[in-house]
């Protein structure tokens, strides 16, 4: 096992399918241009969309790059419980990324009671309103590609969907049940909650996560937390459960490599080899203010499986910005947004 100084690298272009049909529609923002058909170059700004899905209305925002072009990658952003798709394209910085880097940058929006603002993903044990009305929101995320697909001239061969808390468990169960139709998915400061995963083919992962989040405990386990979007009567897997899964779905080698930057007393030390399990840092090797990217390579096809565990981090965006007084600072590294749009552009 390394540990060197951290560094992000960047990199080429990346992999899925797609197809399908529903109903479409909604405004459009003012002052942004209408979306064209695959058919042309993408118009850019943001546009506000609807489609119905089992009856019930979707919507999504979509951020075009500033320089237009075709065969744009797609990355598919999810909000956190109670949040928004308008709150995250905000928070996260993606759509000013997307014009620089050239990509799709799409905010779906959950769904909450009928007035409701606190939207939510029904993504297994967590959340609310769409886990207790059993929401398909697998389904959504199908259609949406689809509706992509016709709207704006994507390329389905790179499609990427990452989330935070709420959204985080939505991407696991994407990469579970739409595995077929997603190059990587990136959960922030989420656990994988969902039963009888069974994925179609092996999907690049990359995972970020705090640890001292007591939202969604890095260790699993009940929220001790009062942010935003808690759910005490909810239990939740550990990060190395997660991690663990996807190397072993994804035929990973059994040793990983450990990067981390310089902490307040040296060089990161490294982790431990957890019993039955593969390796993860205990939250007590990684100092506050520090981040070790632990990665799972020799992958069938390609599908790494990275964590960047972040010392003393707790639930919030890497590198993000804060949108809510209750909600947690948000550590400088690493730069989530980037890091995330460069692991998908490196995988195919």
């Amino acid at each position: 096992m390394r540990v060197r100084s951290f560094a992000v690298v960047g990199f080429g272009l990346v992999a899925v399918l797609l197809a399908g049909g529903c109903q479409r529609g909604g405004p459009v923002i003012p002052g942004s241009p209408a979306a064209p058909s695959a058919a042309g170059a993408a118009a850019a700004g943001t546009v506000v969309r609807s489609l119905t899905v089992d009856g019930r209305e979707r919507s999504y925002r979509a951020h075009a790059p500033a320089a237009g072009g075709v065969d744009l990658p797609v990355m598919i952003v999810l909000h956190g419980g109670g949040g928004n798709g308008e709150l995250t394209e905000r928070q996260t910085g993606f759509s000013e990324l997307a014009d620089e880097a050239g990509f799709l940058a799409v905010y779906p929006d959950g769904t909450a009671r009928a007035g409701g603002r606190l939207l939510t993903w029904n993504a297994g044990n967590c959340c609310g309103f769409a886990r207790d009305n059993d929401i398909d929101d697998v389904a959504f995320i199908g259609a949406l590609l689809d509706d992509l697909a016709e709207r704006y001239p994507v390329d389905l061969d790179r499609v990427g969907v990452t989330g935070l808390s709420n959204g985080a468990m939505m991407s696991y169960r994407i990469g579970c049940e739409l595995s077929a139709r997603v190059a990587i998915i990136a959960p922030v400061a989420g656990a994988m909650n969902v039963d009888g995963c069974q994925p179609t083919r092996p999907v690049a992962v990359l995972a970020i996560h705090g640890t001292a989040d007591d939202n969604v405990p890095y260790a699993g386990g009940r929220s001790t937390g009062r942010g935003v979007g808690t759910e005490n009567d909810r239990a939740d897997q550990s990060v190395a459960y997660a991690i663990q899964f996807w190397a072993e779905h994804n035929a990973c080698g059994a040793t990983p490599e450990a990067e981390g930057v310089d902490g307040p007393g040296g060089p990161v030390p490294g982790g431990t080899v957890g019993p039955g399990g593969p390796w993860v840092p205990e939250p007590s090797a990684v100092p506050d203010g520090t981040v070790i990217r632990t990665t799972y390579s020799g992958c069938a096809r390609g599908a790494d499986v990275v964590l960047y565990s972040v010392g003393g981090g707790g639930h919030a965006w890497p590198g993000g910005t804060k949108i809510r007084p209750r909600a947690d600072d948000a550590p400088d590294a690493p730069d989530a947004t980037r890091v995330i749009w460069e692991f998908l552009a490196s995988h195919s």
